[in-house]
């Protein structure tokens, strides 16, 4: 039983010596054929020489059966036609496998994009369609193919040749953006201030009430050191709270062990200031 050749695809590392020109042969006849195959795109109505040449290959094969169905009783295609070989077969066992498990992660990257599971991701896939709905709406999609297979087969070969000089470049490009990052800010919020204040003032009460929830910087202190601190109603009271021209009474100093002592002593000598008192009574 014969079995259908393995097709192992292209390694990441054949393509990148595909692209970096390691074999200048082989890259060059890839590179043509690409560059080739687009102009002719361009250019040649494929699609309407396909269907031409089709219904004229149709016609030729029916009249030489036809033709040799009459002559000898046996149709001349059916019997010189070359052994056919089944390409359906291979293509199901070796290609449609890889392109089912290709579907599958295709898919579920997709999901991952819309459905936000990496917020980092969506968002670098929302700036790459605003990239491309742009670059869509300027240059014709021939135009964009072509320009990124000229850039797949030169920036590559580019870099790697001037590689120390151009990671020098974007590291400095990088740290001067950063700077000048952090100046635009700095000067958005110098400028911001003032009107900030004003709405603070315009709102009154509560302008105050937000501008108190927000921690204030001193020339000390540091993001990741300071801690806000936020005051209650309870805190700005005095201590002493007074209502009109009245004040609460004071708490006596004295204690309850005080009181009932007091009580105890006069518990004690009330018989004889009883006493007392009849004694007085009979007197009189």
């Amino acid at each position: 039983m014969s079995t259908a050749p393995i097709v192992t695809p292209p390694s990441s590392s054949s393509t990148c010596s595909l692209l970096t020109w390691k074999d200048p042969v082989l890259t060059g006849k890839v590179f043509g054929s690409i560059i080739v195959s687009l102009i002719v795109l361009k250019y040649i109505n494929l699609i309407n020489l396909f269907f031409r040449g089709a219904y004229v290959g149709l016609l030729l094969s029916a009249a030489a059966e036809y033709a040799g169905k009459l002559v000898t009783g046996q149709g001349f295609v059916t019997k010189y036609k070359p052994a056919a070989k089944s390409y359906a077969k291979q293509f199901n066992d070796v290609i449609i496998p890889q392109l089912a498990e290709l579907n599958l992660k295709i898919e579920e990257e997709f999901q991952k994009i819309i459905y936000s599971h990496d917020i980092e991701t969506t968002l670098k896939a929302a700036g790459l369609s605003y990239i491309l709905y742009k670059l869509t709406s300027w240059f014709t999609l021939f135009t964009l193919i072509a320009a990124s297979v000229v850039i797949l087969f030169t920036v590559p070969v580019i870099y790697q040749t001037n590689k120390k000089e151009i990671d020098a470049a974007v590291a400095n490009f990088t740290k001067l953006a950063k700077n000048k990052t952090a100046e635009y800010t700095s000067l958005a919020h110098k400028a911001a201030a003032p009107h900030i204040e004003t709405i603070v003032k315009s709102t009154g009460p509560v302008g105050k009430f937000v501008k108190s929830k927000f921690p204030t910087r001193t020339a000390g202190s540091t993001v990741g050191d300071s801690k806000p601190t936020f005051g209650t109603a309870a805190d700005e009271l005095p201590s002493a709270t007074t209502t009109g021209s009245s004040k609460f009474p004071d708490v006596p100093s004295a204690s309850l062990g005080d009181h009932k002592s007091t009580v105890e002593e006069f518990v004690d000598h009330a018989p004889e200031h009883a006493q007392n008192a009849q004694s007085e009574f009979t007197h009189f």
